[in-house]
């Protein structure tokens, strides 16, 4: 029984530890949100795109420059149809048993993997789906993205 408590206070401890998913309030538009890092990055180009992967969706990808590393942030934002559905596409089709982190919640999921040479980062939150992609480390660009949301309001508790 002793054994059982400790499991389960390290488990509690862990998922405390795990790094929130944000995204910026719903009364943002999908350009804006995939602009909001321009402060921190230089933004080469924007361009609407017809979806990612499997995913069918009307959506914004930006390329970001920062210290001779670029970035490509994808943004979706799904109205009719499910932000989680279209993860779980993304997830499906770049393989979980390769992934560095795959946490699926029932109202947020963050997946990251290492595939072809590039580097993925692709997380969703109510209406948004995004997707960083890199040859350097996509988690740095992905966590100052979520940490900016947050600072703009997107902060709320799983």
């Amino acid at each position: 029984m002793k054994k059982i408590v400790i499991v389960l206070f390290i488990l509690f401890l862990a998922g405390c530890m795990l790094r929130p998913v944000h995204v910026p309030p719903s009364a943002y538009s999908l350009n804006s949100a995939i602009k909001i890092v321009q402060d921190g990055y230089a933004l080469i180009f924007l361009e609407e795109i017809d979806g990612y992967g499997s995913v069918k969706q009307r959506g914004v990808v930006a390329s970001y420059l920062k210290d001779g590393a670029n970035y490509l942030f994808y943004g979706f934002k799904f109205y009719n149809s499910s932000a989680k559905d279209a993860w779980k596409k993304v997830v499906k089709g770049l393989g979980t048993w390769s992934s560095r982190t795959y946490l699926d919640f029932p109202t947020s999921g963050l997946y990251s993997t290492k595939k072809d040479g590039k580097y993925i980062v692709t997380w969703w939150k109510d209406l948004w789906l995004f997707v960083v992609e890199s040859s350097s480390n996509a988690e740095v660009f992905a966590n100052y993205a979520m940490d900016l949301f947050a600072r703009i309001g997107g902060l709320r508790k799983w």
